[in-house]
């Protein structure tokens, strides 16, 4: 993929919808893909163009995961690509315009769950995981990853 077709910015959560919809929770049934935190103050939705379609979409929420010691966490959620685009660049491009958000808000941890098919795609962000595997029902296994921004 060309990377300079790709363009990363801030959107409205109701754009991650369809991707949502077609890539993380098909099992869905009442075409409700909004999550209760995406309208909060301290939320941000991340999408990433491929001129004038979102081709993959993340949401960054304000949440502590009390296994890190840290005060300022961020965590990622609902992160998905088009198929079409998956393993071409568009979601390390959306992780790492997530980054570059997070560090200018002086948060110190980034963090996830992660399916367990996709924890090669994070380790390739240089996250690290977890041992524990955790089970998220009609979805599959989990671990969770994280990246510590400030240091």
């Amino acid at each position: 993929m060309n990377k300079t077709l790709l363009k990363a910015k801030i959107i409205e959560s109701k754009l991650t919808h369809g991707l949502r919809k077609e890539i993380l929770w098909p099992h869905i049934t009442d075409n409700n893909y909004k999550i209760d935190i995406d309208d909060k103050d301290d939320t941000f939705h991340i999408g990433v163009y491929m001129r004038q379609t979102i081709i993959s979409i993340g949401t960054f929420i304000k949440e502590k995961n009390s296994y890190f010691d840290v005060k300022n966490q961020y965590r990622l959620r609902a992160m998905a690509t088009d198929t079409k685009f998956q393993r071409q660049g568009a979601g390390k491009y959306l992780i790492l315009k997530g980054i570059e958000v997070l560090k200018d808000k002086k948060i110190d941890l980034l963090w996830c769950s992660a399916r367990l098919k996709a924890i090669p795609f994070y380790r390739d962000v240089k996250m690290k995981s977890l041992n524990e595997i955790y089970h998220i029902v009609n979805i599959g296994p989990h671990k969770t990853m994280y990246l510590y921004l400030n240091n």
